[in-house]
């Protein structure tokens, strides 16, 4: 019998055909409930394995507040929704689903979608077995351990970012009956990096304190929640704008020494789920007795490190991304993407790259590929792009001799080449909708036959895919098969463009010119002026960093001097009339939208959530307010009053 599948739905025709559906292909539907607080009823009395939740339930109930509830019993959920507002898929989406499907739709993708999401929530359960296990091991050998205050600090902040990924990290332990705290932050800079907060002058008591209620209460606030909040605390509000952060962590728990209360602080919107803190949880034993040991050996050492910002190495390496082969920058964006490439290479699950022309999607899925324990196998690329259409499955699965015209020998397919280690799919977005099925079944299957032959060949390779397009839209205009798409999706990694990496121009500039000066016999590396500089920092970067590299290139050629003074950096494409105005046009438009955005911001006494707030006047969606306010660069000084 396969899994347990609760149904939240609150039309009962819908429901019942989902559960006549479900049945036939060998589920066993435990349930179905009309609202959350009946499903959360349903789920502490059924103990489901799955759950399908509608968006817009009874009792005007929403399915997107039930999602916190499932994840915090680790139970996968699915949303199945008529509704296809934007605003409200990008609420759904922030919690985490395993996929959303939109009515009506057909029972094959309905099982597809079951089938698909149950191998990615076997590969996260797997994944969080790995952090946990590793973050248990590393505590106890701090705590085991004779390390001095200074070695300490180098470590812990490392243990952490492995399971609980954060751009600022605070912590502060209460002596039993003291309401003074010992404690210390750290702020990432580079991907083994940390800056050391002060101990004193930072805010952070109070964000705690008021934050949850018990001292020792946990909590999570994520992009709406933390915007929310913000609003009404100062402490939250002028931290958040000097970090540019935008969720919150708080996992407080105690003993009978003292109490603890670290709080986790993250760039991106939505980081963090319940997974993180029953992790966090099941290891509080371990965790207090390392910040305990941490706070003696502070007190025993008096360093007086913790009461000014010092720089923190976590690695022996004096450089950043050493772990990487040919990344280079230190931009938050950048090391999101290299938590992601440690995270997925030490398993065996489909990477799907996503990113514009020119990103690095090749290098990343080479340090896939070269941190896995296939590093020692073939690592086969196929440019989907460069082989016409009738090509393209001899190239991936082989032929026999005679088997078309022109086919006048065996041949090897790339996934036999690429047989124990991995293949890479570069532009699979251009494979033709027919060569999508016999791949389809290869991943499904790991088993394929040639062109012409007979014999069924089994491979075990590991397979990461990349692309510039859209797949989702392309899925939805019918060029590219949506159980492909789900079976390569197991594991996104979207790539930045440079643009939005602007601390990493400079740093991958001097790179390439270094490797150009080195390619081309230059003994002397040429360095960058300050005008050099500020032309390369202003530049839009369309081609990302390949344009960059192509420019050095050129520089390094053109100039002969050891100080570049001025970069050709390309003239932006001349518009015509029509388009100047159009473009005119649509700056106007903004304008006039940041103005009247700005004007009702202002009215509201720069409140943009909840009653009374700037959202429900203009009759937005928060998400979509605070989206359009980043898109037009509204900032909060400007509408903030002090």
């Amino acid at each position: 019998m396969k899994e347990n599948l609760l149904i939240v739905e609150d039309e009962f025709i819908v429901a019942n055909d989902l559960r006549l559906m479900l049945e036939s292909a060998g589920y066993h539907v435990c349930g179905i409930a009309a609202s959350v607080d009946a499903a959360k009823q349903a789920v502490d009395k059924f103990k489901p394995t799955w759950v399908l939740l509608d968006i817009f339930l009874q009792d005007d109930s929403v399915g997107t507040d039930l999602a916190p509830y499932l994840q915090e019993k680790n139970i996968g959920f699915i949303y199945i929704s008529a509704n296809q507002n934007q605003s409200i898929l990008e609420i759904a989406k922030a919690t985490q689903p395993y996929g959303f499907l939109v009515k009506p739709f057909k029972e094959r993708d309905l099982l597809m979608m079951l089938d698909i999401a149950r191998g990615k929530h076997e590969s996260n359960v797997q994944f969080a077995h790995q952090r946990e296990y590793a973050l248990k091991n590393q505590l106890r050998v701090l705590v085991e351990s004779n390390f001095d205050y200074e070695q300490l600090l180098e470590k812990v902040p490392a243990i952490f970012q492995s399971v609980l990924p954060f751009d600022l990290m605070r912590f502060e332990w209460f002596p039993d009956g003291q309401e003074k705290p010992s404690g210390c932050g750290f702020i990432r800079i580079a991907y083994d990096e940390y800056q050391l907060l002060p101990a004193q002058g930072a805010p952070f008591s109070p964000i705690f304190d008021k934050a949850a209620g018990p001292a020792q209460q946990s909590i999570i606030y994520n992009e709406l929640d933390f915007s929310e909040y913000i609003e009404s605390e100062a402490v939250f509000a002028a931290l958040g704008a000097k970090y540019g952060l935008e969720s919150f962590l708080r996992f407080g728990t105690k003993n009978t020494a003292g109490r603890l209360l670290m709080g986790f602080f993250s760039k991106k919107a939505d980081p963090y789920n319940y997974a993180h803190l029953n992790t966090l949880e099941r290891n509080d034993t371990l965790i207090l007795q390392l910040f305990q040991m941490v706070v003696k050996q502070g007190l025993l050492a008096d360093q007086p490190s913790l009461r000014r910002a010092n720089r923190v190495q976590v690695e022996h390496e004096p450089k950043a991304n050493t772990k990487f082969d040919g990344i280079y920058g230190s931009s938050p964006a950048l090391l999101q993407v290299l938590d992601n490439i440690e995270m997925v290479a030490a398993t065996p699950v489909s990477v799907l790259i996503l990113g514009e022309s020119g990103t690095g999607k090749e290098m990343v899925a080479h340090n896939i590929h070269y941190l896995s324990s296939r590093k020692d196998k073939p690592f086969i690329t196929v440019n989907c792009a460069a082989l016409p259409a009738e090509l393209i499955e001899s190239e991936l699965f082989g032929h026999e001799k005679g088997a078309f015209t022109g086919a006048v020998e065996k041949r090897l397919g790339k996934f036999e080449m690429a047989e124990g280690g991995t293949i890479f799919l570069d532009e699979i977005g251009e494979m033709p909708v027919e060569s999508q099925v016999k791949l389809l079944r290869m991943l499904q299957e790991k088993e394929f036959e040639h062109i012409g032959g007979s014999k069924t060949i089994k491979v075990n390779v590991r397979v990461i895919a990349a692309t510039n397009r859209n797949l989702e839209k392309e899925v939805s205009e019918g060029r590219f098969r949506l159980d492909l798409f789900y079976r390569l999706n197991v594991f996104p990694i979207e790539l930045p463009p440079l643009r939005e990496r602007p601390e990493d121009i400079l740093i991958l500039a001097q790179h390439f010119l270094a490797k150009s000066s080195k390619m081309m016999g230059r003994g002397q590396v040429p360095v960058l002026s300050k005008q050099a500089a500020q032309q390369l920092m202003a530049y839009n970067w369309p081609g990302n960093i390949r344009e960059l590299q192509h420019l050095m290139e050129r520089t390094v050629i053109r100039s002969k001097d050891d100080v570049i003074q001025s970069v050709a950096v390309p003239a932006m494409a001349p518009v015509t009339a029509t388009e100047s105005s159009a473009s005119a046009t649509q700056k106007t438009l903004e304008q006039i939208e940041a103005e009247h955005i700005l004007k009702v911001l202002k009215s509201c006494k720069g409140k943009v959530f909840g009653l009374g707030g700037a959202a429900e006047i203009l009759g937005l969606p928060p998400s979509t307010l605070t989206s359009r306010m980043k898109k037009l660069g509204i900032k909060k000084e400007s509408y903030h009053e002090r």
